[in-house]
């Protein structure tokens, strides 16, 4: 394992012993022996299992962000506007759900995520609400919505697509039941917005 290659390796690590075994029960110890690396060696890279757990939700939050972009810049026939914003908004809000309902510990989980990861969350909403607003925008400039009758803007769509989406994870028990909301939700918001 190269020096470079130790913070990511240190994540996954980190990331798959959070799932089986929850934040609490996780030590420091745990996290570097399933890395391979010594304690000293995982404190040269992260100050505590705090720091750690940001660590990892910042990644993930990255790596939903590039996926939410990829659907949403996607071109072809077969990647219409409601297709590209459905994949989008699952890329940007599936990973959480499978780490909440994927885990015998998603509660405790979700609740460190809420406690700690506060800023990240706001910084990737923020973000990616910038790029699904310029999809809008684009949208509108190609006559694929309409958004003069509703007095909305682009940002605004976006705003409401991404926080209502997050708002269908509750009470879903898997993410059979996720996906099939938000597809949903797509299809009725969209077409309220399409040309005639």
């Amino acid at each position: 394992m190269t020096k470079d290659s130790k913070p990511t390796a240190i994540l996954e690590a980190a990331n798959k012993q959070f799932r089986q075994y929850g934040f609490k029960k996780t030590s420091m110890e745990d996290i570097a022996k399933q890395t391979g690396i010594s304690r000293a060696s995982l404190y040269s890279y992260f100050n505590d299992k705090d720091d750690i757990f940001r660590a990892v939700s910042a990644k993930i939050h990255e790596h939903a962000l590039a996926s939410a972009e990829s659907h949403l810049n996607a071109t072809g026939k077969a990647n219409n506007l409601a297709s590209r914003i459905e994949k989008a908004l699952l890329a940007r809000h599936k990973p959480f759900q499978d780490a909440v309902t994927k885990s015998t510990h998603g509660s405790e989980l979700f609740d460190e995520y809420s406690r700690l990861c506060g800023d990240i969350v706001a910084n990737s909403n923020s973000r990616f609400q910038y790029i699904l607003a310029n999809t809008m925008k684009a949208a509108v400039k190609t006559g694929e919505i309409d958004l003069k009758a509703t007095g909305i803007t682009p940002a605004a769509v976006a705003t409401i697509l991404n926080l209502a989406t997050a708002g269908l994870k509750h009470g879903a028990q898997d993410n059979a039941t996720f996906v099939k909301r938000t597809k949903g939700f797509v299809k009725i918001f969209l077409s309220g917005l399409s040309t005639p």
